[in-house]
């Protein structure tokens, strides 16, 4: 994938595994293959380039087997509003369930 923009150094949002968070990672290096790994990790991501209702958008998925494979996109400035969206919107999400909690104890 030639114009892939998944370079390293490029900034990229990281979603969690099983839920809506969202967490800032950076490519590290990218192999023949085209796949790339993250700093501080060796797990690889393969690219891909949707083409859905929202338009053109570069995502990628961890490579291997079995459900709950974590997805990441490119944090540029087509997609910052979006994202810094999705991190305010957990981070709502977790001081709700908190102050739950801290109800349901007393």
């Amino acid at each position: 994938m030639i114009d892939s923009p998944f370079i390293p150094g490029a900034r990229i949002a990281v979603g969690e595994k099983y839920g809506e968070g969202v967490t800032e990672g950076f490519v590290e290096k990218v192999h023949k293959s085209g796949n790339f790994t993250l700093r501080g990790s060796a797990q690889q991501w393969k690219p891909w380039k949707s083409t859905w209702s929202t338009g053109p958008r570069w995502s990628a998925m961890e490579t291997g087997t079995g459900w709950g494979r974590r997805r990441l996109d490119i944090w540029d400035a087509e997609t910052d509003k979006e994202i810094t969206a999705k991190v305010e919107a957990h981070k709502a999400r977790i001081r709700w369930r908190d102050l739950q909690s801290k109800i349901e104890k007393v």
